[in-house]
């Protein structure tokens, strides 16, 4: 694990949490979770690349923006809900 950065570990493990919430929200259907995983996971993934190149936020782990992180996974999932991917 020494090779990947922080920010993508922290990023998974904040996607996992937000799909986890998705899914408590707004699922109706057990088959919805690997997809709402992964569109969350890539989301969060995306958020955190977004969030190491903007500003330091208000709320940071390290170089993990909390705030780009999870706007970025609920945009992800949002999408992914618009087009009844999940």
């Amino acid at each position: 694990m020494a090779w990947l950065a922080p920010w993508a570990i922290l990023a998974v493990l904040l996607g996992v949490l937000h799909a986890g919430l998705f899914h408590l929200l707004l699922g109706s259907d057990l088959r919805m979770i690997p997809r709402a995983l992964g569109l969350a996971v890539a989301g969060s993934l995306l958020g955190g690349a977004l969030g190491t190149v903007i500003p330091p936020a208000v709320l940071a782990i390290g170089d993990t923006n909390l705030i780009a992180t999870s706007v970025c996974a609920w945009t992800v999932l949002g999408l992914g809900r618009l087009f009844r991917i999940c």
